[in-house]
Parts: C-alpha cells; structure tokens; sequence
C-alpha cells in the first residue's frame, strides 16, 4: 500500500514550481491533495489526477488568515480533515541589500513567506491535532531553502528573502516545541537552487544566470521525493542539496563558538 494511502495533503503555492512537484509526489504515494492558490491551478489538479489520486485547487490567499481559515474548513467538511499541512506558497523577490530593497515588496514578501506560514500553522492546528488524536498521520512540512539553514555566500544578495527563509526555521523550531506530545510532527525542508519553471525560465534567457544557478541547481522532482521522504521519517531539518553543508556547518560552528564560553551560572 502507499505511504500516503487514505490521507489528504495540502500544499499551498501549489501550482507550479516545487508546490506542483510535492502535490504530484503526495499523489504518487496515494494521497488526495488538495492544491491552495490564488491563481488557477486546474493544470497541476489535471496532472494529479492523470495518476489516479484525487485533487482539488481551492482558490486562497495565504495572507490573509481568513482565506486560509475557510481552505482548512473546506477541507475538513469535505475530505474529514487533513494529515499533511505543507507551507509552501512563496513569494521569491529581487535582488538586493536590506538598505536598498523596497520597503514595499519586502512587506509583500514577509506577508507571504512569513504570515503565510503563520496562517497555515494557525488555521490547521486544531484538524492536524484531531487526526494524531485519533491515530491518524499528522505532519507540518514547512518549504524553507537553505537561507533557512544561514546566508549562502554562493548566491545573490536576496537580503529580505533570506529573513524570510530564515523565519521558516524559527516557525519549524517553534511549532515542534508547540505540538510536542500532540503527535504532530513538523519538519523543515530546505532546499538549495531548484529547477523549477521560473528557475528553467531565467538560466534559459541568461548565460550568467546559468552559471551562477545550474551548478548548485536540483530538479524539483528530486527535492519533492526527498522531501516525502524526511517527512515520512519525521525529520527535522529535510537539506537536499550538498552545496549547502559547507556554509550551514559553518553558521551553526560559529554559533556554537559564540555562545559555548557561557557558564550555566551566568547571570541572565
């Protein structure tokens, strides 16, 4: 039987790019899925249900909470709930430094890749609590990139992205505290470059691009079958790309180096 046989999965920012892979990767494991989007996802719906699985796209704003509130009460009064909570919508953003960006689309950005995932997290919680309750799958996998893991000195200045992905972790960490004995597990998946369309799009219109993005660069299949995976085995942090260890290691070594002189009876 599949793995994710009898379950329903919910991928938001599902309809291209790595969304559209995990959705076809929850259905190839035998999971319904259902795809939450603002704009029109009735091809990626098309393409999951070619393999069988049954999908719905319900048309949502992860920014806005209510949106988000009535996708999971959808859900619930549709399908009985759901297993899988994946916080994938993003919004990706221009290069730039924090004092150069514009103030305004690094507040759309944080309104997507940071209240969205709050929203998500929020409006799930008690359906995600409900189904481990009863001895159900139950798993949050929160779509961070290796900006979740430090800042990669092999990409563009992407400064607000960055905070964004690196909020992703902090809501991964909080959230595995938060449901701690509920038996929702909560995973953090954290990519490196990932060929999606937009990704195939820019190497393919420039030659630097391609140079700086293809050498680090992972076919999103590949991620979303890595992603399952380290759900599946409950893990905590899901990196798929080996370009990433050496600066991860690096960030959490500097860490570690900073903060292990302190006594435990350092006075607060």
């Amino acid at each position: 039987m599949p793995e994710l046989s009898n379950t329903v999965v919910v991928v938001t920012g599902g309809r291209i790019g790595l969304g559209r892979a995990l959705a076809l990767e929850a259905a190839r494991r035998g999971a319904t899925v259902v795809i939450a989007s603002q704009s029109d996802a009735g091809g990626t719906v098309a393409e999951v249900q070619a393999t069988g699985a049954r999908a719905e796209w319900i048309r949502t704003d992860v920014s806005d909470y209510a949106s988000v509130a009535a996708l999971a009460h959808h859900v619930r009064t549709t399908y009985g709930g759901t297993n899988i909570l994946v916080n994938n919508a993003a919004a990706g953003g221009d290069p730039g430094r924090l004092d150069t960006t514009d103030p305004a689309a690094a507040r759309r950005l944080f309104e997507v890749n940071i209240t969205g995932v709050f929203n998500g997290i929020r409006a799930f919680a008690a359906d995600l609590k409900a189904q481990a309750a009863a001895g159900a799958p139950a798993h949050i996998l929160n779509v961070g990139s290796e900006h979740s893991l430090g800042v990669p000195p092999h990409v563009a200045s992407l400064s607000a992205y960055t905070v964004s992905k690196y909020a992703t972790l902090a809501f991964t960490d909080t959230a595995r505290r938060d449901f701690a004995g509920t038996g929702v597990n909560v995973s953090l998946l954290a990519p490196g470059w990932v060929l999606t369309e937009r990704v195939a799009e820019l190497t393919g219109a420039s030659p630097q691009a391609a140079d700086a993005i293809l050498p680090y660069a992972q076919d999103s299949a590949e991620v979303a079958e890595l992603g399952i995976d380290g759900l599946l085995r409950n893990r905590y942090i899901i990196a798929t790309n080996p370009a990433s260890r050496a600066f991860a290691v690096e960030h959490a070594q500097a860490v570690i180096s900073e903060v292990e002189h302190l006594s435990v009876s350092s006075p607060r």
